[in-house]
């Protein structure tokens, strides 16, 4: 077994996507190879594994078996995947920053210059107005115009018309998904997919073949966040899953922007309160632009992105665009992809579809060294507690409701605590957001969630959609 990507997949798949474990094993035996060959003991030193991580960790390391790994590695290259791992000098330096930073990287069509370019993620609404369309559109294509790679989920709505916008420009983008990057999702994006893969590429840490789930789209986000040195949240209600990625956005030390909105629309209440609480605004991508134009003078120019824009009427560009890209919108039926999943479970009848590296030890959540431009280290940074809110029990179900219960009130606790044989860390992160966004409990810096409650909640006291 002379390729080390093979134990980082192993490792990758043991740890489950969006966990710090992983992180904290290589920091602690230097590489995932290390980390297969080590064995537990009273002598080891486990300082700063909690109890649950000391107990995964064991049973991790008694359950060695590759064979899994090997089958990921071996469709991924029938695929023409690139694998990414930390030890590869093209893995976006900005994401080894991260706490809980991916182990993994599938990748397909062109990588970017992660560690040099400018790279903005564009987010919002599935359920895209007018309004949201045409400021989407206009912000990707402004942005790509300017010099900035724009990275988004490909997501119905707001997501893909920035991602339109940015190709419609002649720029690169980067689709970053919670499926595999084989997997097209949502599946009438076929012609924006492809769009991407031209000049960009299509990345997820999820193996091929993996279906698009709920509880993915919330892990993803921290890798749209943390490639980026900034996030615009261009339309959101108060829901909307694009405030998760603004959350992980702040909490990596990113700077957020926010579009803002009509008073008192729906779609405006996410941005609207972005600002309120000290986002930045954006009211076209200049203002984006202009905060990064001498950090990356070799690559930005807000002269090219005014040129770009001059004289385009963008209402009916970015009609044309997205109805010629195919780009969907959740309950709408002016746009392509009415009544698409976008984000449910999908039926039965959707479609799916080397090189020896020397070993070499890789620290993952605490580089020495720079980061690329822009970017800041992640830690330390607090921020003010928010009011208490109401629980919205409509938007949680079982799973969250359990996760909630699982929580000791008024104590600090992270995502890895709570993992349970039966309760991966995925879907506790997918409820951490579900329940952060209904109110049950708070976010705090350095991946810490506190719940506010006294009281359990049953399944009796929620109705479930």
């Amino acid at each position: 077994m002379a390729d080390d990507r093979l134990y980082w997949i192993w490792l990758a798949e043991a740890t489950g996507a969006g966990s710090s474990l992983g992180v904290k094993l290589v920091n602690r035996f230097g590489s995932a190879r290390l980390v297969y060959e080590a064995e537990i003991d009273g002598e080891t030193d486990l300082s700063g594994f909690n109890k649950n991580e000391i107990t995964r960790t064991r049973r991790i390391l008694s359950e060695k078996s590759t064979d899994k790994a090997e089958k990921i590695l071996k469709k991924s290259e029938e695929l023409g995947q690139r694998i990414l791992v930390p030890t590869d000098g093209d893995f976006p330096l900005s994401l080894k920053n991260l706490r809980d930073a991916p182990l993994v990287l599938y990748t397909l069509g062109r990588l970017p210059r992660f560690n040099s370019d400018l790279f903005v993620s564009a987010v919002g609404s599935r359920k895209m107005s007018d309004y949201g369309r045409d400021s989407a559109y206009a912000l990707g294509y402004g942005l790509a115009s300017g010099g900035a790679c724009v990275v988004s989920g490909m997501a119905l709505g707001v997501d893909s018309a920035a991602m339109t916008g940015a190709l419609e420009a002649g720029g690169i983008t980067v689709a970053v998904l919670g499926s595999g990057a084989d997997v097209i999702y949502p599946r009438e994006h076929r012609e924006l997919y492809h769009a991407v893969l031209r000049d960009g590429c299509v990345m997820s840490e999820f193996p091929p073949g993996t279906e698009p789930s709920g509880f993915r789209f919330p892990v993803r986000n921290r890798i749209i966040s943390g490639l980026s040195v900034a996030t615009v949240v261009i339309e959101a209600d108060g829901g909307s899953g694009s405030l998760i990625t603004a959350r992980h956005a702040a909490y990596q030390g990113r700077a957020v922007f926010a579009v803002p909105g009509r008073v008192g629309t729906p779609g405006s209440f996410g941005t609207n309160n972005l600002l309120k609480n000290g986002a930045l605004v954006a009211t076209s991508a200049e203002d984006i632009l202009a905060e990064y134009e001498f950090t990356f003078p070799h690559s930005v120019s807000l002269g090219a992105c005014r040129n770009a824009l001059r004289g385009v009427d963008i209402p009916s560009a970015a009609e044309k665009a997205v109805s010629r890209m195919r780009v969907g919108s959740r309950g709408s039926g002016n746009y392509y992809g009415e009544g698409t999943y976008g984000g449910k479970k999908l039926p039965s009848s959707y479609p799916r579809k080397n090189e020896d590296r020397k070993e070499e030890t890789v620290r993952l959540g605490e580089l020495s060294g720079d980061l690329p431009a822009g970017f800041v280290r992640v830690g330390g940074k607090s921020e003010t507690p928010r009011e208490p809110q109401r629980i919205d029990l409509d938007m949680l179900d079982e799973v969250n409701i359990r996760v909630y219960n699982l929580m000791t009130p008024d104590v600090p606790v992270t995502a890895d605590e709570l993992v349970r044989s039966d309760l991966p860390v995925s879907e506790v992160l997918a409820s951490m957001s579900a329940l952060e966004l209904a109110g049950a409990i708070e976010a705090g810096a350095g991946g810490y969630y506190l719940r506010r409650g006294s009281d359990d909640l049953s399944a009796e006291s929620f109705s479930a959609e």
